[in-house]
């Protein structure tokens, strides 16, 4: 006679244990495994929106780097053109103004100024505009007074009174957009 064989042991669960029944599960792991999809779709969502917002702020911060960059050019070409012309603030040269009667606002700091008028402000000339990106010219605005000073010797021992001539400069420059403009001001003494 024969021996029996021995039966097998099964993997995953001892001997003599039952299978489960499938009525059991009835759809749990169905809606688990969707709420895992909602969450790992919501997650990839806001990655989406935080890359997409960090874009935005790099590409504004960008604009406002050239703009600072165009401001910068044109309030260092008012400052040298003064300096080396010493121009009337009279009108009549564009951007060369009077200064505001005491107590007013600067022209070029007012911003009610409407820089686009005529013979109100002065652009960087064709020559000297570097970068294409500027959605239009810089400009700057030069408003020249009298400031009564006291010139001082190379001793450091005060002198004799003097008048000194100062220029106030606002200049403006642009971004790639019209909406990014940077305005900075500088005073310059000429003689």
């Amino acid at each position: 006679m024969t021996p029996l064989p021995t039966p097998l042991p099964s993997i995953g669960r001892p001997l003599g244990s039952a299978i489960p029944s499938p009525g059991g599960q009835r759809g749990v792991a169905l809606i688990i495994g969707l709420v895992i999809l909602v969450v790992l779709a919501l997650l990839g969502a806001s990655a989406y929106s935080v890359a997409t917002q960090d874009e935005r702020i790099a590409g504004n911060a960008r604009d406002r780097a050239r703009a600072m960059d165009a401001a910068e050019t044109m309030l260092r070409y008012c400052e040298h053109y003064i300096q080396s012309n010493s121009p009337p603030f009279d009108n009549s040269v564009p951007g060369m103004l009077p200064a505001p009667a005491a107590g007013s606002t600067w022209i070029g700091d007012n911003p009610s100024t409407d820089w686009s008028a005529a013979n109100i402000s002065t652009t960087l000339p064709v020559t000297m505009r570097v970068n294409p990106e500027w959605s239009q010219p810089p400009q700057c605005i030069a408003e020249g007074f009298n400031f009564a000073g006291q010139v001082v010797t190379q001793a450091g021992l005060p002198a004799q009174p003097a008048t000194i001539k100062v220029a106030h400069v606002t200049a403006r420059g642009y971004g790639l957009s019209r909406n990014t403009a940077v305005t900075l001001v500088s005073y310059v003494a000429y003689y």
